[in-house]
């Protein structure tokens, strides 16, 4: 009874061992795999499916379908989130590298919500799906394994996104009516870049509007199409502030931020210098200051707002810092090259 877009649709036809395991909030969950499988299958989907069905309708709201089936298939690769009906390839149920296909499994439930029942109105906005279920299978990680391993994600697909945009300087995540529709999808762009986006916005407007946006996208969207135009909107509605600087900074054209910037403390008065030196244009941002005093039990935080290619900041701070650091927190997609200076004479 629930509308699934025509692109979400599957149908598998094998002989089939069937697991149906206790329902989750009256869903039936159930695991599909080759006879020869069973028992490797069996246990490969037994987690964490309902873990990650609980973070998900915690965080952005109720499952949108009335099952949940894992199926192995020799239809993919990897995974295919099939509305209700995921397919996995034919690897997924033997044992092998499993801790891949944790991942993958994360990855496709997630889809569930964004990319299913929230569905792009366009190929050209396939971040809404990639990206999305590529940030929510980060945030299900630091929810189950803590904020280092989260952390650490984030920075490898930062070191992919980079050598990506050396090679392809000019691609952008959001297209507009490609030539060529093979490139409207990348690994590094769409669904690692994708979820940084998410990630920086969520630094922009901070965690309270960042999840408010979320759940009303989903609310107002569910079972429905949907723009990046759309997304922005809500979210501009939860920051109660315009977003489309970022937006169109972040999604409409390539390239990172890399920033180099000395500090020096001058009798009360924090002294920042900072430049962009990427080769495309500056970026705007806001860039936390993490500022380190003797005798303070926290990190001071202040924010920046970086917009040209150099500029310079003072900032009251009555004692001298131990240390100061650019984007503690590590919420922008940027190189950073940042250390203490010398006052000059």
């Amino acid at each position: 009874s629930v509308p699934i877009s025509p692109w979400l649709y599957v149908l598998g036809v094998a002989r089939f061992a069937v697991e149906h395991r206790p329902a989750w909030r009256g869903v039936p969950i159930q695991t599909w795999v080759y006879p020869q499988d069973r028992e490797t299958g069996f246990a490969t989907f037994a987690e964490p499916t309902v873990q990650v069905l609980e973070f998900m309708a915690h965080r952005v709201g109720s499952y949108p379908y009335e099952k949940l089936a894992q199926v192995q298939s020799n239809s993919v690769r990897g995974g295919m989130e099939s509305a209700s009906a995921i397919f996995y390839g034919p690897t997924s149920a033997t044992g092998e590298r499993p801790g891949r296909w944790r991942n993958v499994i994360i990855h496709e439930i997630a889809h569930q919500w964004f990319g299913n029942s929230v569905t792009e109105d366009d190929w050209d906005h396939v971040w809404l799906s990639e990206g999305f279920a590529t940030y929510f299978t980060h945030l299900f990680i630091e929810h189950s394994e803590g904020r280092d391993a989260f952390v650490a994600r984030l920075q490898d697909d930062k070191d992919i996104i980079r050598s990506f945009d050396e090679k392809q300087p000019d691609y952008r995540i959001v297209h507009d009516e490609l030539a060529d529709m093979r490139r409207v999808v990348t690994q590094p762009g769409t669904y690692k870049k994708g979820a940084w986006v998410l990630h920086m916005l969520r630094g922009v407007i901070g965690d309270d509007a960042f999840w408010s946006g979320i759940r009303e996208y989903y609310a107002r969207y569910r079972n429905a199409n949907a723009s990046t135009a759309d997304f922005r909107r809500v979210m501009e509605d939860a920051r109660g502030g315009e977003l489309g600087w970022f937006f169109d900074q972040w999604l409409t054209r390539g390239g990172m931020m890399k920033v180099q910037g000395t500090w020096v403390w001058d009798a009360g008065t924090l002294r920042l210098e900072v430049e962009q030196t990427q080769a495309a244009s500056p970026f705007r941002m806001p860039i936390e200051v993490g500022i380190d005093i003797t005798g303070e039990p926290y990190l001071r935080v202040e924010t920046i707002e970086v917009r040209g290619r150099k500029q310079s900041f003072a900032l009251p701070v009555e004692a001298e810092p131990r240390a100061v650091a650019l984007d503690p927190r590590q919420f922008v997609l940027m190189d950073v090259d940042f250390s203490r200076g010398e006052i000059e004479p």
